[in-house]
């Protein structure tokens, strides 16, 4: 674990990120860990058309956790213009518990602060993920009140088996 480095990710990087999304979230693999949304989300979580559309956007970057050549971790950081986004926060499941994703939130709650001098960070947690909000809330993260309909795209998030929300939560940094 001493060889942990963060880096910002490149287009180059978009095929490896997605197999390790689509890892962490979805299919059997994803059941390792305690990130799976596999029992009420089926299909892809994303495709690496969609992460070399968020590379190459100005307002957005990929944060990577690497570990020797292997990325074991992502997090895509949206800057908003009035408060920055955090979302695909992903850590390979061999790689979970080991502050992997504690690493990444804290470099993306510094990024938003120093380098992009924005106050407020915010995320969208899918409302059957209490143990995920519990971990953010330990983060000091709190909910915003904002409730929105999962609605899935073609692209990205999955197709859902039951009804789903996201609840927004947010961070003053």
């Amino acid at each position: 674990m001493n060889n942990i480095v963060l880096k910002i990710a490149s287009v180059d990087d978009a095929d490896e990120i997605n197999r390790l999304v689509n890892s962490v979230y979805r299919g059997e693999n994803s059941k390792k860990g305690w990130t799976t949304e596999a029992e009420f989300l089926g299909g892809i979580r994303i495709t690496e058309e969609k992460i070399r559309e968020i590379i190459e956007r100005r307002s957005d970057i990929v944060i990577l956790s690497v570990d020797g050549d292997n990325i074991i971790g992502c997090v895509h950081l949206e800057n908003t213009g009035s408060y920055s986004y955090l979302g695909m926060l992903s850590v390979d499941v061999n790689y979970q518990d080991k502050g992997i994703g504690k690493l990444l939130i804290n470099e993306c709650e510094r990024y938003t602060k120093e380098v992009w001098k924005l106050d407020t960070i915010k995320m969208k947690v899918i409302n059957r993920r209490v143990e995920l909000m519990e971990y953010y809330y330990r983060r000091g993260y709190k909910t915003t009140g904002e409730i929105e309909e999962f609605i899935s795209g073609a692209d990205t998030f999955g197709d859902p088996t039951e009804k789903l929300y996201f609840e927004t939560l947010g961070k003053g940094l």
